[in-house]
């Protein structure tokens, strides 16, 4: 399984926060810049991230009801994800399912910064959310 998933390393660590230009504010001050600063509407976020060379920190602030919002109010501002750079995100959900690994979603969705992502059901991961991404 793990030949046809080629992870290539850490993408980004997603942080849900209320106010992500006060949370780029500190690493922007110690010379960081705003990579990406992005609407997506279809997922009711802002999704900004800064580049810690080639591994992201990515804000996401809610803009409307849905999971982040959700987040927030349970459990306030802090790390909520891990993702991880796939070569393709099609493969590598093939050769997940092939050993019974469900998904949040039933395909691999759009994500920020013209990317494809799809997200692992927690309980294969210890609890912990986990994020595939393909750039594209």
């Amino acid at each position: 399984m793990s030949d046809d998933i080629q992870l290539q390393g850490i993408d980004h660590v997603g942080a849900p926060v209320w106010d992500a230009d006060a949370a780029t504010a500190f690493y922007e001050r110690l010379g960081k810049e705003v990579v990406i600063d992005e609407h997506l509407p279809e997922y009711d976020i802002r999704a900004v991230f800064l580049d810690f060379d080639g591994v992201y920190l990515e804000f996401l602030e809610p803009t409307g009801p849905g999971n982040v919002k959700t987040f927030l109010e349970r459990h306030g501002p802090g790390y909520q994800h891990m993702a991880y750079r796939v070569a393709d995100v099609d493969a590598a959900v093939d050769a997940l399912r092939e050993d019974d690994f469900t998904f949040q979603s039933d395909e691999p969705m759009p994500g920020a910064g013209g990317t494809r992502i799809i997200f692992l059901e927690e309980r294969h991961t210890a609890g912990f959310q986990v994020e595939l991404v393909e750039h594209v």
